[in-house]
Formats: C-alpha cells, structure tokens, sequence
C-alpha cells in the first residue's frame, strides 16, 4: 500500500444499495490495489486519465485493461477479489458506484436500460463506451470539489446522483465488447502519454516523443487518438487544464497558475479554463 499515495478521495452511499468512491493515485513503483466485493453486483465507473490493469484474482483470463477517457461496467460476485494493478509512475484518476444486484433487480420493469444493466451482470467481461466531454467535466468537478463538511456532503449527494445518471445513461444502447487486453500499439502510446505527463509544462515535439515511445510520427498521430481520444496536443492542453485546476485548488490565484501553465494572460488562461471545465476559474477562487 506504501507504494501508492492517494492525492484525491470521495465516498458516498445511498443505504439503498449504491456506493460510490473516487480518486486520484500515483504509484511509486508497481503496486496491486485488493477491492473485495461485499455482494453480487455491478461497478460501473469512469477512468479520466491514466491507464491500470485490472482482474478478478485467481482468473487471469478475465484480466483486462482500463484505458482512460472511458465508462465501463464489470459484474462482480460477492466473496470475489478484484484487483487494480499499477505501474510504477502510473497516474490515474476516476470515479466508480457499486450497483448491488437487488438494487438493479428492483429497478429493471418497463425499463430497457437498467434491463441493460443487468444483463452485464452475466458476462465476465466488462463493457465499455466513450467517455463524453460533459460527463467528464462533471466527474472532474466532483472529484476536485473545494467543498467541505456539511457542504461537502450536500455536494456530493447531489452531483453523486447526477453522474451515476449520466453513468447510466452512457450505457443506452451500447453494444459495447469485452476490453481487449493490452496491444503493442497500445504499450507504446502508454509510454508516450507517460512522457507527456512527465513534461507538460515544456512537452516534445512529435518528433522527439515519436522516438522516445519507439514509434513513427506518423503512427504516434493515429494510434495516439485512438489510444486516449485527442491528438498529442489536445490531450497536453487538457491535462495542463485539469493539473491547473488542482493548484486553483490548493489556493493559488489565478494570475500564478496562469504564469505557471505558461499563458500569455491571466485572461486567455480564463477562456480556456471555461472551455473545459464550463465555469471560470474566479469560481473556485471565491468558494
């Protein structure tokens, strides 16, 4: 457990049979995270950035990858281990509900998508569909809420509730398919997304992350896109945006995060802040 610090925790329940945590990690070497499964039932949940492996243990053929920038849904038995493995250096964060099996039962009459549901929680493999821009947003915001306390709690139900909806929803008439374990291709835009992480404020150009990762420039362009769902440059901009939001966070001011990301102005790191996010960075400075 030495090996992974925890930068950011949530939890929530309902107390009808919903859980809901969330985090930001960071190994410091290779490390296995144990999550035992209280009873049968379904995780569905979000990766935002960062990439892990994960499994039931003792059933290796139902070992999958968990790539970022995804919804995904696994059915879980009870007494069952699962567990998160992680690199060394490996940076993730995402939000998960634990949805019991009595919780979704209740809910399937006269409704196709928790029908839908349910039915995953059949298949050993998980399913999975794109994580879109308002969902993330959304998940961002209340994984990185400034609130505390009985604020904190009252924010939390509330936006709990809503992403789980939108969780839900992600999930309507996806035919979805079993995540396939780890291609070389995939390796390699892992490592290329890795160097990015570790240079954002001054990132390589093409040319130089290409080499790094073992790869064409011209490979790197479309299996990076495919891999994580932007070009290089797009995905640096957003992370730059979520790891400024973190400092905005911690209580920098605005002009010192700006400065710090390296934007001309205070102003033009605003209108990209609220591009992403869709609220201005002053809000959380006023929280």
């Amino acid at each position: 457990m030495n090996a992974l610090k925890f930068l950011r925790q949530i939890r929530w329940e309902s107390g009808d049979g919903i859980c809901m945590s969330g985090c930001e990690l960071l190994a410091s070497e290779d490390a296995v995270l144990p999550n035992p499964i209280p009873e049968d039932g379904l995780l569905l949940g979000l990766t935002l950035f960062g990439a892990a492996e994960s499994g039931h243990v003792a059933q290796p053929q139902h070992d999958f990858a968990v790539p970022p920038d995804h919804c995904w849904a696994l059915a879980v038995q009870q007494g069952s281990l699962l567990e998160g493995r992680y690199a060394a250096g490996a940076r993730i964060a995402g939000v998960s509900f634990f949805l019991s099996r009595c919780w979704l039962l209740a809910r399937t009459a006269g409704d196709d998508v928790m029908a839908q549901l349910l039915s995953y929680c059949g298949q050993p493999m998980p399913r999975k569909a794109p994580l879109s821009a308002p969902l993330r947003s959304h998940a961002l915001r209340l994984l990185y809420s400034s609130y505390c306390g009985e604020m904190g709690r009252l924010f939390l139900a509330a936006r709990a509730h809503d992403l789980l909806l939108g969780l839900i929803d992600s999930h309507r008439n996806v035919p979805g398919g079993p995540m396939l374990r780890t291609p070389t291709g995939l390796l390699r835009m892992s490592r290329a997304r890795d160097i990015l992480e570790a240079r954002l404020i001054d990132p390589p150009e093409p040319e130089e992350l290409a080499k790094l990762a073992g790869t064409s420039v011209s490979a790197l362009r479309k299996e990076f896109k495919a891999a994580f769902g932007l070009p290089v440059a797009a995905y640096v901009r957003k992370r730059r945006l979520e790891q400024a939001h973190l400092s905005l966070e911690r209580g920098l001011s605005v002009t010192a995060v700006a400065h710090q990301f390296d934007y001309d102005s205070p102003a033009n790191f605003s209108t990209a802040f609220k591009r992403q996010f869709g609220y201005p960075p002053s809000e959380l400075r006023v929280r």
